[in-house]
């Protein structure tokens, strides 16, 4: 074998990689295995993050839910004040009839306010949120039970008056009392929809 021979076949293995036949069989070990790989991790970061959008809708819906129930039953309060200076004779019919109401009213927010965000918590985990994350999701659960009490407290403070038997028409701290809920109402919506927000902030964050 002279020497120009000895190099040729010394230096097959450098074009080994150029070789049809070796690409065909790398391209088609990588389309098995790698591709599929990195496909089905993408379809996980995005469903992963659907989920997360979800959650963060459900909060927003869910806390606007008891928005409309407060709200409604303040609603009610205001609309009897008014008929009831208008028209004293039909108070007793007007007030049975809020009665009934704000007992619907209030049974349906009760039954939902409370509720509702209990699994939040356990929501985040499922996600894998961030420690940090969830830590702050337990403050802002605090302070939006906390808020939510102090805005049921305010209705019934209402009902106690508009619904009481002795009521009268006349009372000029009746305007007062509404006024008062009033303002104090408009707060309370004003620091949920804040915590209802970041809440919902904090679920739909982009993942790394």
């Amino acid at each position: 074998m002279n020497e120009s021979e000895i190099r040729i076949q010394g230096k097959w293995y450098k074009a080994l990689p150029r070789h049809p036949l070796v690409v065909l069989i790398i391209g088609t070990v990588l389309s098995c295995w790698l591709i599929p790989g990195i496909s089905s991790r993408a379809n996980n970061k995005r469903l992963q993050q659907e989920k997360m959008i979800n959650e963060a809708t459900d909060i927003l819906n869910e806390s606007l839910v008891d928005e409309e129930r407060l709200n409604s039953m303040q609603t009610a309060f205001e609309l009897f004040y008014k008929q009831s200076i208008s028209d004293p004779v039909s108070r007793k019919r007007d007030q049975q009839e809020l009665k009934r109401y704000y007992e619907r009213t209030y049974l349906e927010f009760d039954q939902h306010a409370w509720w509702w965000h209990r699994d939040l918590e356990v929501q985040a985990n499922l996600l894998h949120l961030p420690p940090g994350s969830i830590d702050k999701i337990l403050r802002l659960h605090t302070g939006y039970k906390k808020s939510l009490s102090v805005s049921a407290h305010r209705i019934e403070v209402l009902a106690k008056r508009f619904l009481a038997k002795d009521y009268r028409p006349d009372d000029p701290s009746n305007a007062e009392t509404l006024k008062h809920a009033r303002a104090g109402l408009s707060k309370d919506v004003i620091a949920r929809s804040g915590i209802s927000g970041e809440l919902a902030r904090l679920f739909a964050l982009p993942m790394p």
